[in-house]
């Protein structure tokens, strides 16, 4: 049978190894988000489109609000490449908006729910503002949000198998450990000082 020291030495490589990429990506946008007037200075794209929608996807009968969401979203799709999903479709007596996003990206079209005819705007951020947006989440859809929470596992137990680890290493347990204890009470304590 393994060793316990075998076994938090082959955890920590292979974790640490496998969540590297996650580590310097979000070590690298924590620095960009914290340094917005450094990074972001690419302005951004606005494209202005219009068209128009068959008007009886639009239509109002005495029952009530009968309006083609889906129908209306994949034309709009398909007629202009929008893309990222649909965070709001407000229907007025007179108008229809839709709000398509997505990291890095927003798109609005208002509708005249009598001609079918539309005006809208898509806005493309730069390479900065989209690796920020991917950092918190933003827009990014479940798969990612997964992604950033598996990311966060596997650096946790990296982080936890490196403390393991260095309690096998008797020349340097002591320090190492003064050394992460007060790292970790660095952050609250800046807070702290920073507040005050």
């Amino acid at each position: 049978m393994r060793s316990a020291a075998w076994i938090a030495r082959w955890g920590h490589t292979f974790v640490s190894s496998f969540g590297f990429g996650a580590l310097v990506f979000f070590s690298v946008t924590g620095i960009t988000l914290n340094h917005p007037d450094v990074f972001e200075t690419a302005e951004p794209v606005e494209l202005e489109f219009s068209g128009s929608l068959e008007p009886s996807l639009l239509a109002v009968s005495d029952g009530g609000v009968e309006v083609q969401r889906l129908e209306i979203v994949e034309e709009l799709r398909a007629e202009h490449g929008l893309r990222g999903r649909v965070t709001e479709f407000r229907i007025d007596d007179d108008e229809v908006s839709v709000v398509f996003a997505a990291p890095g990206y927003s798109a609005d079209a208002w509708i005249d729910r009598t001609s079918g005819s539309f005006q809208g705007v898509t806005v493309t951020q730069g390479t900065w503002v989209l690796l920020n947006d991917l950092h918190k989440g933003r827009d990014s859809g479940a798969a990612w949000r997964w992604l950033i929470d598996v990311s966060a596992a596997i650096l946790i137990v990296a982080g936890l198998s490196g403390i393991w680890l260095l309690w096998y290493v008797r020349k340097r347990r002591t320090n190492g450990l003064l050394v992460t204890v007060l790292g970790a009470a660095l952050l609250p304590l800046v807070y702290v000082l920073y507040e005050l």
